[in-house]
């Protein structure tokens, strides 16, 4: 199949979405789904506006508008692409691809499987070109760019996978250049001063807690360990310092509920600490950083069986704690998120349990004190 043949505008009102997914590779609450390759992914974007340096200029993308709180210390503009992806995706991984561009890599579709596809997104027009295919499909896996090479980590698809895949930017065919420690999904990812820091998830029938780093994506050493195990984590890094964000909690007491903790490595010493607590308990939601500032946006509420989505945006700030600094225009969890150009973009997810293809903006920082 070519690129020409499945670009092609799209109404984002009439957007598909199927029903909520019960979740990722190897955890019965939650379902295991099929592998889905390249050619039956075929996911696409349409462009339905003029510019896409105007998100929200057309009425045509999905709950469209703008949310800048004016009492907000460090208030960010929340808008809606005029483009959005052909097909709704989620759990896929999303990484910086060059000047104003985004890769993504794998995911869950609405069909509830897998997909193997690596694609590239230019954020000024909306184009979507392909780049290559992952060894497996794969989704709930994390990611990091490293060297000339996107790596994902892990993920599930029928079940819980430990592999971890090279896709050369360039492009190209993924190949497998090592294995994580054990298997594991439901993870997250932060590059930290070229050093890739990996945490949360699931091994396929237990918590993985340990908090692993590496340089290369195929030798890993464990700096600490979560004072909380949680899967579908948020993670963000300012200095030494990854914060773990939320989740859901497996073992224990509170095992299946939403977590509000907010844990902190310090990945100097391998110190960690539950440093204080979410607005609300979340799992899926999105960390990232703009502006030396970290902030967390939509996540699931509500619990595990029956997700709700967030639509808040907060600032997040050692010590003050949470201070909310915009609304998405469709409240979503489990998307991909990157920064590119100034802006973070929050690219596809899902809302109330069925996948989107919607894509959002996050942009405009002020004044204030950074974590």
């Amino acid at each position: 199949m070519t690129f020409a043949s499945f670009w092609r505008p799209v109404d984002p009102s009439k957007a598909p979405c199927k029903s909520k997914f019960a979740g990722p590779g190897g955890n019965a609450a939650k379902g295991a789904f099929a592998g889905l390759g390249l050619a039956a992914f075929s996911m696409a974007v349409g462009a339905c506006g003029s510019s896409a340096a105007s998100p929200a200029a057309k009425g045509t993308a999905s709950k469209p508008g703008s949310s800048t709180p004016a009492t907000s210390p460090v208030a960010l503009r929340a808008s809606t692409a005029s483009w959005q992806l052909r097909n709704p995706l989620s759990r896929m991984v999303v990484l910086p691809a060059g000047n104003n561009g985004l890769a993504i890599l794998g995911g869950l579709t609405a069909a509830d499987t897998s997909a193997s596809g690596v694609f590239r997104l230019d954020l000024a027009n909306g184009s979507l070109a392909t780049v290559g295919t992952l060894p497996a499909a794969v989704h709930d896996a994390a990611g990091a760019v490293i060297g000339s090479n996107y790596v994902v980590f892990g993920g599930g698809s029928v079940s819980t996978v430990g592999s971890v895949d090279a896709v050369p930017s360039s492009g190209g065919s993924g190949t497998v250049i090592g294995k994580l420690p054990q298997p594991r999904s439901d993870c997250a990812a932060v590059t930290v001063n070229g050093v890739v820091v990996i945490a949360g998830g699931y091994n396929g029938s237990a918590a993985d807690t340990t908090v692993l780093e590496t340089t290369d994506g195929t030798s890993f050493r464990q700096i600490s360990s979560l004072k909380v195990a949680v899967r579908y984590p948020a993670l963000a890094a300012v200095g030494n310092s990854v914060y773990v964000f939320g989740g859901i909690e497996v073992g224990g007491q509170n095992s299946g509920k939403l977590s509000a903790s907010v844990q902190k490595v310090d990945i100097s010493t391998g110190t960690i600490s539950v440093v204080g607590s979410l607005p609300e308990p979340l799992d899926g939601a999105m960390a990232f950083v703009l502006g030396g500032h970290v902030y967390l946006a939509g996540g699931d509420s509500g619990s595990a069986a029956n997700p709700v989505s967030n639509p808040s945006v907060w600032l997040y700030q050692q010590g003050p704690g949470f201070t909310q600094v915009a609304t998405l225009p469709l409240a979503v969890s489990n998307a991909g998120v990157a920064v590119s150009g100034g802006a973070a973009w929050i690219v596809g997810g899902e809302h109330d349990g069925k996948a989107t293809a919607v894509v959002q903006t996050l942009s405009g920082t002020g004044s204030g004190a950074k974590s």
